[in-house]
C-alpha cells in the first residue's frame, strides 16, 4: 500500500454461472476519494472479458463492504454502473444502466453452501443479446425484455426464468427466417439430476409476425407448454401441448437426438381442429406451387400421428364435413366425412363418404371410398361416381410407392351423360346429344396422365373419338393436353344451331391431328371439317354464307347471279375448311384449291353458290375474335 491508496486483492469469486479472477481494488486517498477496480478475467455464463476496468467516483467503504454510488465500467464501452461488495458475506450486487430506463441488475452470491446468481432485467435492449448468441442464429434487431434469470445450488443445479418480450425483431441474411414486433412471456424451471436436466417451460405468443421459411404465422395468443428432459445427447419431451388460437389444441411428446439433429421417436394428438384457420396459418405455405397451394377450406380434422425411427409410422385423420375448394375451379371435395387410419406396415381401411364435388368444373355426387392401403400402396376395386345425369365408374385403382413421384392406374367406363348438362357445366355453348366412353387404361406416373384405347363421344348425332390422350401437370398451374381427334356424321343443322351460326343442313366429318394446349389454350393442331360422304339434304343459308365468308378473311362470294341474294337458302355439292396452327398462325385451306385462294363451299344444286376464302395465314386470335363476332350478332338465335 502507497501513501494515500488501499489495494485489496482477491484471486477469484465464483457463483453459478458467474467467475471473476484476478481482482484488484485500489482506493485513492481523497479528496475527492476514487476507487477504481481491476479485474483480470470475467466470466458470465460462458462468454469472457479480459481486462475490465471499474472507476467509482462516489463510494463507501466499511470494513469488508464496498459499495460504488456512482461508477463507470468499461466493457464492451463504457456504461454507467453501481455496485456492493460484501466480503463478509461473500456477495456481489451490480446494477448496469446502458441507457436511460434500461437496467440489468447482477446479484451472485459466493458462499460454497448455498451460490445463487440472479439478473433481473428492465427494459433490457434484445440487440445486445446478439453476441451471446450462436453465429449462425438470426441477428436480433430490436426489442425490449424484462424479467429475471436465476440460477441456483451448489452445483448449479436449479435455473429459473420469467421473461418478458415486447416489439422484438430478427432476422438473418438470406431473409428466410424473419420476426417483426414479437411479443409474448416465457416461464422457465430446470433441476439438474445428475448428467441430465429436468425442465418445465410454458411460452406465450400474443403478439407480431413470424415468418420461417415457409410458414408465415401471427402471433394471437398462442401457448405452447411442455416438461421433459435435457442432456448432452438429447431432447425429450414427456408431455406437451400446444393452443394455437382459432385452430385447436395439440398434445404430443418425442425424443430429439441433439448430435444427430433427427427425430427419435414422436406422437402428437388433436383435439377437433378447424380446417380453414389450419389451412391458412399452417399448411398453405407448405403447399406453395402445387395443386393444394390456393384452397378455400371448411369444417374440422383431428388429427393423431406417431414417428419412430425418423420416419412417420402412424398417421390416424377423423374429418367432419370437410370441404376444399379450388380457388382456380379444377377441383372441389364438399362434405368430406369419416376417418382415414393410416400405417406404414399394417393393412389399414378407409371409411369416408363425400356428398359431392367438382373435377375441372364437373360436378360429381355422392360418394364413398373403399379404399385399401399399406403403407403408400392404396387400393379401390371398384367405385360409381354420380356424374352430372350419368356415372363414372372406376375400377382396379391401384398407386404404387412415391419414389420418384406418384403413380397410380385405373380402368373404368363412363354411362351416357348429357351434352346439355356437360356443355353448361364447363361453359362451353349448349350442345345435344350424349357423352360415353370405355377406358381402357389410365396411367399416372412423373406428373403425366395417359389415357390407353380411345374415349368416345356421341354429340351432335354423330361420334367424336379422342385417342392419344396425354395431360401433363393436370392440376398445375398451367397444365398440358395432347390428343387426337376424329369426327363422323357430325349433324350440321345441329352444330350450326348450337353455335347461333346461321342454318347449314348436311354432316361433316372432321380431324384435329397433333392438338396441343397449355393452360387450357390451343398452340398447334392440324384441323380439317369437310362433307361427310353419302346421300342426305345439303342446303345452307344466307346468314350462315356470310359468316363463313367472315371466318375466311372477309373474302368473296361467287354468285352465280346478283338476284341470289333475295334467296334464304343454297345448295351446295361440299364444303370444308382446315387450320394449321403453328406459332400463333393459322394456315388455313378449303375443299379444294382457287387461282386466289381456296374453295370454302363448292355450289350444288339450284340456286347454288360457291364461297372463296383469301387469306391463307391468319393470326390465331384474330381468327378467335372473328368467331367470337360471328357467334355474338348471332345470339337472338335460342337453341332449346
Amino acid at each position: 500500500m502507497g501513501a494515500g491508496e488501499l489495494t485489496l486483492t482477491l484471486d477469484r469469486l465464483e457463483a453459478p454461472g458467474f467467475s471473476a479472477s484476478a481482482i484488484v481494488a485500489r482506493l485513492k486517498d481523497g479528496p475527492p476519494g476514487e476507487l477504481q477496480l481491476t479485474i483480470g478475467e470475467l466470466s458470465v455464463q460462458g462468454r469472457s472479458w479480459r481486462n475490465v476496468r471499474v472507476a467509482c467516483a462516489r463510494f463507501r467503504l466499511e470494513r469488508a463492504t464496498i459499495e460504488c454510488l456512482e461508477g463507470e465500467a468499461d466493457i464492451d464501452g463504457r456504461i454507467p454502473l453501481a455496485f456492493t461488495y460484501a466480503g463478509g458475506e461473500q456477495a456481489l450486487d451490480v446494477s448496469l444502466r446502458p441507457a436511460p430506463k434500461e437496467t440489468w441488475r447482477v446479484k451472485a452470491r459466493f458462499a460454497a453452501r448455498a451460490p445463487e446468481l440472479r439478473v433481473d432485467i428492465e427494459n433490457g435492449e434484445l440487440a445486445r443479446l446478439g453476441s451471446w448468441l450462436p453465429p449462425a442464429w438470426p441477428r436480433i434487431t430490436s426489442g425490449a425484455l424484462s424479467g429475471a434469470i436465476s440460477l441456483t445450488g451448489a452445483d448449479r443445479d436449479r435455473l429459473t426464468a420469467e421473461l418478458t418480450v415486447r416489439d422484438a425483431a430478427f432476422s438473418d441474411a438470406s431473409g428466410l427466417h424473419a420476426g417483426e414486433k414479437l411479443s409474448g412471456r416465457l416461464n422457465l424451471t430446470a433441476q439438474r439430476r445428475g448428467e441430465s436436466w429436468q425442465y418445465r417451460v410454458a411460452l406465450e405468443w400474443n403478439a407480431g409476425e413470424l415468418f420461417w421459411q415457409p410458414l408465415y404465422l401471427r402471433g394471437t395468443g398462442h401457448t405452447v407448454n411442455a416438461e421433459g428432459t435435457l442432456d448432452e445427447r438429447r431432447i425429450g419431451i414427456a408431455r406437451g401441448s400446444a393452443k394455437l388460437a382459432g385452430i385447436g389444441e395439440v398434445e404430443a411428446s418425442g425424443d430429439w437426438d441433439r448430435r444427430a439433429g433427427t427425430l427419435v421417436s414422436a406422437e402428437a394428438r388433436s383435439g377437433r381442429l378447424d380446417a380453414a384457420a389450419l389451412y391458412a396459418q399452417v399448411l398453405k405455405p407448405f403447399f406453395f406451387g402445387t395443386a393444394l397451394g390456393d384452397l378455400r377450406a371448411e369444417g374440422s380434422a383431428e388429427l393423431s400421428v406417431r414417428w419412430r425411427g425418423a420416419q412417420l409410422e402412424a398417421l390416424d385423420v377423423i374429418l367432419r364435413e370437410l370441404s376444399l375448394e379450388d380457388l382456380n375451379r379444377r377441383f372441389a371435395v364438399f362434405g368430406a366425412s369419416g376417418r382415414i387410419p393410416w400405417h406404414r406396415t399394417d393393412d389399414t381401411a378407409v371409411e369416408l363418404e363425400m356428398k359431392g364435388g367438382e373435377l375441372l368444373r364437373i360436378p360429381f355426387g355422392r360418394v364413398k371410398l373403399p379404399l385399401a392401403m399399406r403403407g403408400m400402396r392404396f387400393r379401390l376395386e371398384t367405385v360409381e361416381v354420380p356424374l352430372l345425369d350419368g356415372t363414372l365408374t372406376m375400377r382396379g385403382f391401384a398407386t404404387e410407392p412415391p419414389q420418384e413421384g406418384w403413380r397410380w392406374v385405373f380402368r373404368g367406363s363412363i354411362a351416357p351423360i348429357s351434352m346439355e348438362r356437360f356443355t353448361q357445366a364447363v361453359g362451353l355453348p349448349t350442345m345435344h346429344g350424349v357423352i360415353s366412353a370405355e377406358i381402357p387404361r389410365v396411367a399416372y406416373a412423373r406428373s403425366t396422365l395417359n389415357v390407353d384405347g380411345a374415349l368416345v363421344f356421341k354429340v351432335f348425332d354423330g361420334t367424336v373419338t379422342a385417342s392419344n390422350v396425354t395431360l401433363i401437370e393436370p392440376f398445375g398451374k398451367a397444365p398440358r393436353l395432347a390428343a387426337d381427334l376424329e369426327a363422323r356424321g357430325l349433324d350440321l343443322e345441329l352444330l350450326t344451331r348450337t353455335f347461333s351460326f346461321g342454318s347449314i343442313t348436311g354432316r361433316v366429318d372432321a380431324s384435329v391431328n397433333g392438338l396441343e394446349l397449355a393452360n387450357w389454350q390451343p398452340v398447334r393442331f392440324d384441323a380439317k371439317v369437310q362433307s361427310s360422304a353419302g346421300e342426305y339434304p345439303r342446303k345452307i343459308s344466307q346468314a350462315a354464307v356470310q359468316n363463313i365468308t367472315a371466318l375466311g378473311g372477309g373474302g368473296a362470294a361467287a354468285i352465280q347471279g346478283t338476284f341470289l341474294r333475295f334467296f334464304e337458302q343454297f345448295g351446295y355439292a361440299k364444303l370444308g375448311l382446315s387450320c394449321k396452327l403453328e406459332n400463333g398462325v393459322c394456315t388455313m385451306g378449303g375443299v379444294e384449291d382457287a387461282p386466289q385462294g381456296y374453295v370454302i363451299i363448292r355450289g350444288g344444286g339450284v340456286p347454288s353458290l360457291s364461297v372463296l376464302g383469301y387469306n391463307r395465314a391468319v393470326n390465331w386470335n384474330e381468327l378467335i375474335d372473328r368467331l367470337k363476332r360471328v357467334i355474338q350478332d348471332n345470339v337472338r338465335v335460342i337453341v332449346r
